[in-house]
């Protein structure tokens, strides 16, 4: 379970000494949370992990043997309709997935004995008191200046399904990038399979396999679900630990996609005491969505057709019954009456909504033309079209 020690080091080192130009100078909120998040927060979590997780194989010795049979991830960059998804297979009672406060808090078998022995005390003996005071917490968090830009555009609670971090608890994802705006150290990682070094990604590999089997474990046994945007770019890694998984690749139009997760980023950033991002930033973005596009095309074309199916965006949306049907026919799996109900009843709902968020190219800082020119390559790939712009 070898931490990655290098790159932890490398963007403290780069964010005290070398972030002077960049969106994240030394202010007292930046280096506040440096200082007790990065510098002392984590590695006393992460210390508490390690320990929990050597502890795992003395009390809870059974999860070794523990088979993840055909994992269902669901691949797509951000803000491609993911979250639509996930939500929408989990009230189907065959699958687990994590919950936020799993991957960050509780990410061995004896933690989350732990923390559900407190709330069921707290349940039981204290009339839900603790539960109150996280629950408030939270609504306090969300009304913070700072915070808002980030849960307008993605709403979080750790007590609800999240995307499956546990690469982060390594320092060993491209998803670093929300915390340390600094793609030029981070670029190996938006193409991991391709330009991360093999030790690296075997160790990766290995701990996401661990921890993924524990998670089944705790969960009786459930067919694993993830949705991990980050995963976009690691599939024939992810078919060496797991030959059997299954994908969905998400398609959504690059010119919706990129400028709403441009947004996201913004939010992240605002957080973590940066300021609005520069060029740089808007191109690093574009790029590692324009790889994301890319890999997942390509890679998951090299697997057998059984083994991933391809569903848009529009089609998820609008005919949301239908669409799931043609994703549970492909796999295999049976559509059981329940679930079949719930689709029935949620497809007009899903149809129906729309987001209050709107989002164009000039978040990013280009036209157009120019957008479409980069996505050329992926625009061929997926029959894309681009509107036609004056100028």
């Amino acid at each position: 379970m070898d931490f990655n020690l290098s790159l932890y080091l490398r963007l403290i080192s780069h964010s005290l000494f070398k972030s002077r130009k960049s969106i994240c100078p030394l202010t007292s909120s930046r280096l506040g949370f440096l200082v007790g998040t990065v510098m002392a927060g984590f590695p006393l979590l992460y210390l508490n992990h390690r320990i929990s997780w050597w502890l795992d194989h003395l009390f809870f010795p059974g999860f070794r043997s523990q088979k993840v049979e055909a994992p269902l991830f669901i691949v797509a960059p951000h803000r491609s309709g993911t979250t639509l998804l996930l939500n929408t297979l989990l009230h189907d009672p065959q699958f687990t997935t994590t919950d936020a406060w799993e991957v960050f808090f509780a990410p061995s078998l004896l933690e989350r004995k732990v923390v559900r022995s407190l709330f069921r005390f707290d349940r039981e003996h204290l009339g839900g008191r603790l539960h109150r005071r996280v629950m408030a917490w939270e609504a306090h968090r969300a009304q913070l200046p700072h915070v808002q830009d980030f849960l307008r555009v993605h709403p979080f609670s750790f007590t609800q399904p999240e995307e499956d971090q546990f690469l982060l608890l390594k320092f060993s994802t491209y998803d670093l990038l929300a915390f340390f705006p600094f793609p030029e150290l981070l670029a190996p990682y938006r193409d991991y399979s391709r330009r991360v070094p093999e030790k690296r990604r075997k160790k990766d590999m290995a701990f996401y396999q661990d921890m993924v089997q524990r998670h089944v474990y705790a969960h009786g046994g459930k067919r694993y679900l993830s949705k991990q945007p980050s995963l976009s770019s690691t599939i024939p890694d992810l078919v060496k630990i797991f030959p059997d998984a299954r994908f969905i690749h998400l398609v959504r139009h690059p010119a919706d996609v990129v400028p709403s997760s441009m947004t996201l980023w913004r939010g992240h950033w605002r957080m973590y005491g940066c300021q609005q991002p520069s060029q740089d930033l808007a191109d690093a973005v574009i790029e590692h969505n324009r790889i994301w596009y890319l890999r997942l095309w390509d890679d998951l074309a090299q697997l057998p057709a059984e083994q991933y199916i391809r569903i848009r965006y529009e089609d998820l949306k609008n005919d949301l019954h239908h669409t799931i049907e043609q994703v549970y026919q492909h796999f295999g799996m049976p559509l059981a009456p329940e679930f079949r109900a719930y689709l029935q009843q949620a497809t007009p709902e899903v149809r129906a909504y729309k987001s209050n968020n709107h989002y164009d190219l000039s978040s990013l800082g280009i036209t157009m033309q120019e957008f479409a020119r980069r996505f050329a390559d992926v625009a061929q790939r997926y029959a894309f079209t681009f509107p036609e712009t004056e100028g």
